[in-house]
């Protein structure tokens, strides 16, 4: 935690997917600084409290640069409090906090379920004779885990 400092990315992994979050310069009572993210929870973007916003789940920093000052990185992600309109597949945590960057608006994980969803379909239809939709079902989801789970973020080493 002494490493983190506002302006920065955190991720904490909720086990199927990732949260990421805006390092706050507000801090709370409890001496940890506040988290601004959008969350599927609210349906838009919120400042709250570190553990809220981790639910008490393994939290490290993302490996995200920008060009941007800090101070632009919470300009950002405070313009959007209560505006961001969540969606997990086009404005989820990930592509917000990519947005607050200024980076590209993209989301690993979604790119990886997608490209496991296809590639799920694609070996069902490949390997099993005459299948049904339950086999192509089994496959999309199976592998659209697979996807998001290789998708994970790498921890950034100091």
């Amino acid at each position: 935690m002494q490493s983190i400092k506002a302006g920065d990315i955190v991720v904490s992994d909720f086990d199927l997917y990732e949260h990421y979050s805006v390092v706050s310069d507000e801090i709370s009572t409890d001496g940890k600084p506040l988290l601004i993210s959008a969350t599927q929870r609210h349906g838009t973007v919120k400042e709250e409290t570190w553990d809220v916003a981790t639910q008490g789940k393994d939290t490290f920093l993302a490996n995200k640069q920008s060009n941007l000052s800090v101070a632009e990185i919470l300009n950002n992600a405070r313009s959007q409090i209560d505006k961001w309109h969540y969606s997990v597949i086009s404005s989820n945590c990930e592509h917000f906090s990519n947005w607050c960057l200024g980076l590209k608006v993209s989301s690993t994980q979604i790119v990886g379920a997608s490209v496991g969803a296809v590639g799920g379909a694609l070996l069902v239809k490949c390997c099993v004779k005459d299948p049904k939709p339950l086999d192509y079902l089994f496959g999309v989801v199976t592998l659209g885990f697979l996807g998001v789970s290789c998708s994970k973020a790498q921890p950034k080493l100091s």
